[in-house]
């Protein structure tokens, strides 16, 4: 199955001043490399002629650290851009060096491997999940979320200001990408274990899977259960935890693959150059294909349909009521 089997064709969002500091640095750096590359320069050279180290650079194009704002401010000096195009890069450099909408407030409950995740799904046009052991962080209720926070604390941590901390931060996130104005299309793909497993009392089960069903009619969202008795092993990535796809349309961000792991996660970027049928995949750009590749299996050989898998909910909603 080609890991092309579900193109974008829709442009990506425009950039602006609703771009998080994430989107904004990554396409700051791409838009320095282009430059830097239509002028013929080597990294080395541009540092050169910028009295900078090529490391700096690197990281630079890369977005491997925010920008400062002198360093980027020369960059976009050095190229005596017009004035439109100087604006644009202004526009995203203002953007890059300001603070995630998560940094405030619920940095100290926001792990450091999640927050590239939550700082670019909100601008995706397309999303795929794979959740193997409970609801996706996305479609959870409060109550349903409370029940899995509090089993992360400590016992005399249950009625602090953690859980609802850890609860806002969560429910903000919910809001900022399927409550926008123009919402991702996105798919769910949750095991089956997901309805049975118990996270708190009946009334919490009942009220999570009701939702879920809601969810399920809106023409932008589909659910779909991994049945129990389809064979996916094989792939310790689908036994592991969450995996996501996130694509953000045409001339928009590279796409990736987030594969999450015990307290870690890794992000596979989509290569963004062009396949040379004659020169293998480096490790780093077949780690991408393989983890897609291993959700297009699952959604086309061990999911329930979107109707049936609507069928089951009502089914289990029946059992918790």
């Amino acid at each position: 199955m080609s890991s092309d089997s579900n193109p974008i064709v829709r442009l990506a969002r425009p950039s602006g001043p609703d771009w998080t500091k994430t989107a904004a640095n990554i396409m700051l750096g791409r838009s320095f490399k282009d430059l830097r590359e239509r002028a013929g320069l080597t990294q080395k050279e541009l540092a050169q002629a910028l009295l900078l180290s090529a490391p700096t650079i690197h990281r630079l194009e890369n977005a491997e650290t925010s920008p400062q704002r002198r360093t980027a401010e020369a960059v976009i000096n050095h190229f005596r851009l017009g004035d439109s195009e100087r604006d644009s890069l202004l526009m995203l450099l203002s953007r890059a060096i300001e603070p995630e909408w998560f940094q405030h407030r619920f940095e100290d409950c926001t792990p450091g491997y999640l927050q590239r995740l939550l700082g670019l799904e909100s601008l995706a046009i397309h999303m795929t999940t794979y959740d193997v052991r409970l609801v996706s962080g996305l479609l959870q209720t409060p109550a349903y979320a409370a029940g899995i926070i509090r089993t992360g604390l400590h016992l005399n941590e249950w009625d602090g200001p953690e859980v609802d901390l850890r609860l806002a931060q969560r429910l903000e996130r919910q809001d900022r990408v399927l409550r926008q104005a123009d919402p991702p299309r996105c798919v769910f793909l949750m095991d089956e274990s997901v309805l049975r497993r118990r996270v708190g009392p009946k009334a919490v089960m009942r009220e999570q899977m009701v939702f879920l069903r809601e969810m399920a009619a809106l023409p932008h969202i589909t659910i779909r259960f991994v049945l129990l008795d389809r064979m996916i092993a094989g792939n310790a990535a689908s036994m592991a935890g969450s995996m996501a796809h996130l694509q953000f349309g045409r001339d928009g961000l590279p796409e990736f693959v987030y594969a999450e792991g015990y307290e870690k996660a890794d992000y596979f970027t989509k290569p963004s150059r062009l396949r040379d049928h004659a020169k293998p995949l480096t490790p780093r750009e077949n780690d991408f294909e393989r983890h897609l590749q291993l959700l297009l299996r699952i959604q086309g050989e061990a999911c329930a349909s979107p109707a049936k898998s609507r069928l089951m909910l009502d089914r289990v909603i029946k059992r918790y009521s």
